[in-house]
């Protein structure tokens, strides 16, 4: 797949993910805490009796769906409440961080004389807290009047205020008068202020804390990170990419000089600029330019060996001078037929001057050049040319390798032609690069 498309694709992914997390932060952000009577928090009632009320309180029902209780407040005390604490950690000093929430939900029916019903969120903080007296927990107040139909009831934390009694009796100073959260110990939920005497009827369902667990400007503020991130790599990653193209582009270039720089040496030994050599029929610069732009192109980007073998006819001064020109060139003539009646189409031969030629083997590693350069021997010594006569050839060969430039690839096979005539001619030697 191009790398163009995959981009689109991931940039479209990408912008589908942000829509999501911008339209749906708040199912994605939101946290709750639940108090219900399948949750197994631990929960009393509780009476003025301790204060020196008579009220009385008794449960109802405690099943797995709802808390009931039901509260009798008398007259002959000042005050006279009842009420149902839910403890929210076993610990009295040691509770839960509700600070982080921002909305609070009952599910709550209440029948009975009062117009309201309050409720109270107890931090305990060392500074004005005693380990051994809950009443030195803060009690955070809301009070609200309940309808009888209304499923739930909705309030924000901001609503919450700190009892004024509590702030009294206490003697607490202005700087902790705030509300505070973050160590909830216990939740009550208690007759209204009106302290009117009856019955007074309560069925608690549930209780929800709602919160984000990440502030919605915090929540923006990670989207736009992760796009500069990503930008960033993105960036990042289309320079480096145009680098290698800028590199890959130098390199074919140094590549294509090198080509040139060989052919022009051996450009006064080709006798025309054209493809075909007018004597042998075999390529020259012009043939031999394109299959070794193919093959260094082949061998750079996909790893395809490029091998070229060296050839020069033994002793054909002595062929000149004793039979003469004409039957030299017969000679070349007939050997560039015989050699290219026998090689792969894929390989090009071609005169390299004189009596010297060249066979470029493409995706031809170099031990299987050399079986082709002792095939081309062999046929050579064992073939009689015109007016009976019969020849040998010497050959070298030698593989391109990493790092190595045109110039000295074609040394190489000259160095290894080179060995084989030394060594008595008629032979096949390859480079091996020891």
């Amino acid at each position: 797949m191009p790398t163009k498309m995959r981009f689109e694709k991931a940039l479209l992914v990408l912008v589908v993910l942000t829509a999501v997390a911008i339209v749906g932060q708040r199912w994605v952000l939101q946290e709750s805490f639940v108090i219900a009577p399948d949750e197994g928090f631990d929960s009393r009632l509780y009476d003025d009796s301790p204060s020196g009320g008579n009220s009385e309180v008794e449960v109802l029902a405690n099943s797995g769906e709802y808390f009931e209780w039901r509260c009798h407040l008398r007259e002959g005390f000042a005050y006279p409440h009842c009420g149902f604490v839910v403890q929210l950690t076993p610990s009295h000093i040691k509770g839960v961080d509700l600070s982080r929430y921002q909305r609070i939900k009952i599910w709550l029916d209440y029948t009975g004389p009062n117009d309201s019903v309050r409720i109270f969120l107890r931090n305990y903080d060392s500074r004005y807290s005693l380990e051994n007296d809950e009443t030195t927990t803060k009690y955070n107040q809301l009070e609200f009047s309940p309808a009888l139909d209304q499923n739930y009831y909705e309030f924000g934390f901001d609503d919450f205020f700190v009892a004024n009694w509590w702030l009294r009796e206490k003697a607490i100073p202005p700087n902790l008068s705030h509300p505070e959260f973050a160590n909830t110990v216990a939740l009550e939920l208690q007759t209204g202020s009106g302290h009117l005497p009856g019955e007074h009827h309560f069925v608690l369902r549930r209780i929800e804390f709602i919160g984000q667990r990440l502030d919605s400007e915090d929540w923006y503020l990670t989207i736009i990170i992760a796009w500069a991130v990503l930008i960033l790599l993105f960036l990042g990653y289309r320079i480096l990419e145009l680098n290698g193209e800028v590199r890959e582009r130098k390199r074919r270039e140094q590549e294509l000089l090198d080509v040139n720089q060989l052919l022009d040496s051996r450009s006064r030994e080709l006798e025309a600029k054209v493809k075909m050599d007018s004597l042998t029929g075999a390529f020259n610069r012009d043939g031999i330019e394109e299959s070794i732009k193919t093959g260094l192109w082949e061998w750079r980007h996909s790893a395809k060996p490029l091998s070229v073998v060296m050839m020069d006819i033994d002793h054909f001064k002595r062929i000149n001078d004793q039979y003469g020109h004409a039957v030299g060139d017969d000679i070349l003539a007939g050997i560039s037929a015989l050699v290219k009646q026998h090689i792969r189409e894929t390989d090009l031969f071609a005169r390299w001057g004189g009596e010297e030629f060249v066979l470029v083997c493409r995706n031809t590693r170099i031990r299987y050049a050399e079986q082709i350069a002792e095939k081309v021997r062999i046929m050579i010594a064992e073939h009689r040319f015109d007016h009976g006569l019969q020849v040998t050839a010497s050959f070298g060969v030698a593989s391109l390798t990493g790092g190595q430039t045109v110039e000295q690839l074609f040394k190489a096979a000259d160095d290894a032609l080179y060995r084989a005539k030394e060594d008595g001619r008629n032979r096949v030697i390859a480079e091996t690069g020891d």
